[in-house]
């Protein structure tokens, strides 16, 4: 290599390392792709497992805003502040509307284990908010739509 391309390259070589370096995200909520909630994704969740069981059905939601969880159950659609920083969770109590329904017993239980809640885990894609009884699993998304064949035949029972 001549010796007269040897500066060009090393100053070439160290742009380039200063352009990736301010590509490089400088903080927790760039790495995680959203607000920063104690690596706890904000956005909507629905629950999976309950009790160290799977749910019957995807007809319970989970939205998670930095100082709220509210969502809907089988039954009613519920809301309460979080008095904590996430990861922790410390909630008012609970909020909900009044219906009832053939559900009120899983609606129940899972408002009973969230009113529980002491903290939320996010890894791999699946949320786990942890109580002193259990936990709730939740996964990205929205609940399962009426239209769901498994919800159409029970609606028929």
């Amino acid at each position: 290599m001549p010796r007269l391309n040897r500066p060009r390259l090393a100053l070439t070589a160290a742009f380039a390392t200063l352009a990736l370096a301010a590509c490089e995200p400088t903080s927790p909520a760039a790495v995680a792709g959203g607000e920063d909630r104690g690596f706890i994704p904000g956005g909507n969740y629905v629950l999976v497992g309950m009790d160290g069981q799977t749910v019957p059905l995807r007809n319970v939601s989970l939205l998670v805003e930095e100082k709220r969880l509210s969502g809907n159950a089988p039954c009613n659609s519920y809301s309460a502040q979080n008095n904590a920083e996430l990861p922790a969770v410390s909630l008012s109590p609970i909020v909900s509307t009044k219906a009832t329904c053939k559900d009120q017993q899983i609606e129940s239980r899972f408002l009973s284990v969230l009113q529980q809640a002491t903290g939320m885990e996010y890894y791999g894609g699946v949320l786990k908010v942890k109580s002193p009884q259990t936990w709730l699993i939740f996964e990205h998304g929205v609940k399962a739509s009426g239209a769901d064949a498994l919800e159409r035949a029970r609606a028929s029972q």
